[in-house]
């Protein structure tokens, strides 16, 4: 009996690595949208609307994603 493995539920555990991948990418595009928002938030307002968005553009994307 000691020397039986355990037995794991591959299922919980797929879910759980799957899980742990989406965690991963979605606190990658994270800190992506903060780069970019920083970076955009040092350009002037002419040379943002040079590029078609504002600063309310930018705060948008920011509440809907982070």
């Amino acid at each position: 009996m000691l020397d039986s493995q355990p037995t794991y539920d591959v299922s919980n555990t797929a879910s759980a690595v799957l899980l742990f991948d989406r965690a991963m990418r979605v606190q990658a595009v994270r800190s992506d949208i903060v780069r970019a928002a920083q970076e955009l938030g040092r350009l002037s307002d002419q040379q943002l609307a040079e590029i078609g968005i504002n600063r309310i553009d930018i705060d948008n994307t920011i509440e809907r994603f982070i």
